[in-house]
């Protein structure tokens, strides 16, 4: 009967640890305002970045012989050639492939109109061994283009496709305190970030590269593609700056590229890979207080408008700035 007791006692002792423990990790933080603590500081949300049903990446390799690394407002900048052909050293090729998707996804398996869904589908072969690249972008469109601001100001700045130039050959009256990017802009401060990606096998290294808002690149190793079906490859977004002690606190990160890297396991076999669903886990939340609706001028009220702008919310719609 002592028994019975002490073991009714331990687990009351242990439910009731557990349900502290739950109470402590289910807490929700508050920010302090002028009207009082009301507002949660945490706001997550799944956001699919890219589903490529639409829009075909543009794939390079590193022995393409070519300069993909330009802008299109280079001048004589090599415009992508999705048909390249093969080289003695490498061949790659990239589709939107219809009908396919990661089956596991409950929300696309659930959709009744399944016709319109696509996968990126992306297939290369190097004829050599050794350090080999793939390199899988958003195309050069008005779509993926990002208008950064400088961190700081100057008459004298000039932008980054006319930095490459030579001195003599560089417009002394370019005064540009902002440039261009191409990629996809983070809604809010990311904390993961995954892509559904379906393997056969052939074990290369998948990396993504993120610009921070300070024009820093951060690559993001979601890991190896020695697996056989569809699977989920993901990353936590730790070391990368997304935030300010200022409102708007929130300073978008922008996603570039992936890359695909060879290692001691790659084979020479040709290398078929699909992807699909690009997401990330992200806190969207910004303070609201008693005038954070006043704007000084359109770019004041621009940049807060980019989370909602990202989101696509009909429940938070950007303001209209005028």
């Amino acid at each position: 009967m002592k028994k019975k007791n002490i073991t009714i006692l331990i687990s009351a002792l242990s439910i009731l640890a557990i349900g502290t423990i739950g109470i402590g990790f289910a807490e929700k933080k508050h920010d302090i305002s002028t009207i009082g603590v009301d507002v949660s500081i945490k706001e997550f949300r799944a956001v699919t970045l890219e589903n490529w049903d639409e829009s075909l990446w543009e794939v390079y390799t590193d022995k393409d012989n070519i300069n993909y690394t330009t802008y299109p407002s280079t001048p004589n900048a090599e415009k992508y050639n999705p048909d390249l052909p093969a080289t003695a050293q490498a061949y790659r090729q990239g589709k939107l492939i219809p009908g396919g998707y990661p089956k596991d996804i409950k929300y696309l398996d659930n959709k009744a109109d399944k016709a319109n869904l696509k996968v990126l589908g992306v297939k290369f072969q190097f004829t050599y061994p050794g350090n080999n690249e793939v390199t899988i972008r958003p195309p050069r469109e008005d779509k993926y283009k990002i208008n950064r601001k400088r961190n700081y100001i100057s008459e004298n700045v000039v932008d980054r496709n006319e930095a490459k130039q030579t001195p003599d050959k560089r417009d002394p009256k370019a005064t540009a305190n902002s440039f261009d990017i191409y990629g996809i802009e983070f809604p809010g401060h990311v904390r993961h970030i995954s892509v559904w990606v379906c393997s056969r096998g052939q074990d290369y290294d998948l990396e993504g590269w993120v610009e921070d808002y300070m024009g820093n690149t951060h690559i993001i190793k979601f890991g190896h593609t020695d697996f056989v079906g569809w699977r989920p490859m993901s990353s936590q977004l730790q070391s990368v700056p997304q935030s300010v002690n200022a409102y708007p606190s929130t300073r978008t990160a922008v996603f570039k590229q992936f890359k695909l890297r060879s290692n001691a396991r790659s084979g020479g076999d040709p290398v078929v890979l699909f992807f699909d669903e690009l997401r990330v886990l992200t806190d969207t939340f910004e303070n609201h207080f008693d005038g954070a609706d006043l704007d000084f001028d359109k770019e004041d009220c621009e940049n807060k408008n980019r989370i909602e702008k990202a989101l696509k919310d009909p429940f938070r719609p950007s303001k209209d700035c005028k």
